[in-house]
């Protein structure tokens, strides 16, 4: 059962968000910036970068030291929010998201970053699908021989 305090801290959690949302957007429409003006290729670029963001941080070795580090910190209630975040594929797609959009708009050569993440995103979906494709072929070879 998950504690007031620790709903607090998911509920903080939630309004930090909407507050970087809020934010970005007003930095946006400072600058001109017009989110409903990205092309289908950047739209997809994103989506792909973002999907590739969240598998690495959610589910990869490479963020599991620090997956770890607050999966120990149980009494750390910040930290038990980073917790469900960083555990959760779809909680951390939004933070992502929001992520990747400031990469795309504000940081000089995040498109560059953009476009190794997607591309690596393209290549899991392509070897998922491989081992997808393999496994269910073992499947039939081994009914076959039943």
């Amino acid at each position: 059962m998950i504690s007031p305090k620790q709903n607090a801290w998911n509920f903080t959690s939630l309004f930090i968000y909407f507050g970087l949302i809020v934010f970005l957007g007003y930095i946006l429409e400072l600058h001109k910036f017009d989110i409903r003006e990205l092309s289908i290729r950047d739209l997809i670029l994103i989506t792909l970068a973002t999907y590739r963001l969240v598998r690495i941080i959610v589910f990869e070795k490479i963020f599991k030291f620090f997956r770890d580090f607050v999966k120990s910190r149980p009494d750390y209630y910040v930290l038990n929010t980073i917790k469900f975040i960083i555990t959760c594929p779809w909680c951390m797609g939004v933070w992502a998201a929001l992520f990747i959009l400031v990469l795309y708009y504000f940081v000089p050569f995040g498109i560059l970053l953009i476009y190794i993440l997607a591309i690596s995103g393209v290549a899991s979906i392509i070897v998922t699908a491989s081992n997808l494709l393999i496994l269910n072929n073992k499947k039939m070879q081994k009914d076959n021989e039943d």
